[in-house]
């Protein structure tokens, strides 16, 4: 198996005009979970617990990095399409970069926040949560 380190890693989202846009040099942190819910259907008189799977995804993405101005323009353009009634963006995910054989995980998601930060002694950082809704697909690319 061959380990890849996570500077390889590739993200693209669909700002307004719908088109994916690499924004990986605007991130040195992305976090996606992938969970399912499960649903406790114990009953009287059992011992142990007993549950049966739930609804899948619906996780929130988090993104962050150093501020950028298209960064944050296309994060802010999209939270207010969003606001105005359009659709969700698309989120691509590459851990291992967008190279044959690795993995690929996509989904559409709502911009949940975008927020800046910054101190005297550091950088100006950005960051956004992006809530997944619909499936989530895995494959390869």
């Amino acid at each position: 198996m061959a380990f890849r380190a996570g500077t390889t890693t590739f993200i693209a989202l669909d700002g307004v005009n719908g088109a994916g846009t690499n924004v990986s040099r605007f991130a040195d942190s992305f976090d996606w979970p992938q969970s399912v819910e499960t649903q406790d259907v114990s009953a009287f008189g059992t011992a142990a617990k007993v549950f049966i799977n739930g609804l899948t995804d619906g996780d929130t993405v988090s993104i962050s990095g150093p501020h950028d101005a298209p960064m944050f323009s296309l994060l802010t353009g999209v939270k207010a399409a969003q606001s105005a009634g359009s659709s969700t963006c698309t989120i691509l995910w590459g851990p291992g970069g967008s190279v044959a054989g690795e993995a690929r995980v996509t989904a559409e998601a709502w911009v949940k926040s975008v927020s800046l930060s910054s101190s005297v002694g550091g950088r100006v950082d950005l960051s956004a949560s992006l809530q997944v809704t619909g499936a989530v697909t895995n494959n390869t690319w």
